[in-house]
């Protein structure tokens, strides 16, 4: 039986585990991009807010919450910057 044109010969996968890796990190990168903005968009809601509000109570939450989504926001991009250049140098 003849294999399709696609599928690599005598059970080499490789290339299609590769592929596939891409695919998923790819992804996984979009979700991680998207959730660090709107942990971004969060951060700056509380900063604004801060920046309107008179009661040291209520400044000290804002100013929490503000750090708290800034620092997840950081996190999240730093974890992904470095698998986006490895993506990248693969690319060229």
């Amino acid at each position: 039986m003849k294999q399709p044109a696609h599928k690599p010969k005598n059970d080499d996968h490789s290339e299609i585990l590769k592929q596939e890796a891409d695919d998923i990190t790819g992804k996984i990168d979009e979700k991680f991009d998207k959730l660090a903005k709107k942990f971004r968009d969060k951060a700056e809601k509380a900063k604004e807010k801060l920046n309107d509000t008179k009661k040291e109570a209520k400044r000290a939450v804002l100013r929490r919450r503000f750090e708290l989504y800034a620092d997840a926001a950081n996190h999240l991009e730093e974890f992904s910057a470095p698998r986006r250049e490895g993506n990248d140098k693969n690319s060229d």
